[in-house]
C-alpha cells in the first residue's frame, strides 16, 4: 500500500506543478486530464503548415535559380551561334569567294576589253542646276 500512496502523492504533486504554470500552457494538466488536445493539435498543425510553406518557398527559390542558370547558359550558346553564323555569312558573301565560285563552278572568266559593251539606259541622273548651266552655256556660245 505504501507504493500506491507514494504514487498518488507523486501524481498529485505533478498535477500541482503542471497547474502552477511551469509549462507552456497553464491549463495543460487539465487538458491532459480531460484528454482535450484540440488546441495543441491546432498549434501543431499551424506550425507544420508554416514550416511546410517555408520549405516549399525555399525549394521554389532553388528551382528558379537553376532555371535562371540554365537560361543564362542557353543565352550564351545562342550568342556564340549568332556570331559564328554572322562570321560564316560574311565569309560566304565575300567577293574573293564569289569570284572563286564563279570561276571554278560556273566556268566564268574575266572579259576582255573588246567584249565589254557599256549601254546608256537613259536613266543617268543629272542635277537640275547642271542642265540649266549647260543650256546657259550653249546660249552664250551663240
Amino acid at each position: 500500500m505504501q507504493t500506491t500512496d507514494t504514487f498518488n502523492v507523486g501524481m498529485k504533486k505533478a498535477g500541482e506543478i503542471l497547474d502552477a504554470g511551469l509549462f507552456w500552457r497553464g491549463n495543460l494538466a487539465k487538458a491532459v486530464k480531460r484528454r482535450d488536445f484540440k488546441g495543441t493539435l491546432w498549434g501543431v498543425m499551424a506550425l507544420s503548415f508554416l514550416l511546410f510553406f517555408y520549405v516549399w518557398q525555399h525549394m521554389q527559390v532553388v528551382k528558379l535559380g537553376y532555371e535562371v542558370q540554365g537560361l543564362k547558359m542557353e543565352k550564351q550558346q545562342l550568342t556564340n551561334q549568332y556570331y559564328y553564323l554572322k562570321y560564316r555569312m560574311y565569309d560566304v558573301n565575300s567577293l574573293p569567294r564569289v569570284e572563286k565560285v564563279a570561276r571554278e563552278q560556273l566556268g566564268m572568266v574575266t572579259p576582255r576589253t573588246d567584249q565589254i559593251v557599256i549601254l546608256d539606259d537613259g536613266s543617268t541622273f543629272t542635277p537640275k542646276w547642271f542642265s540649266i548651266w549647260t543650256s546657259t552655256m550653249k546660249k552664250s556660245e551663240k
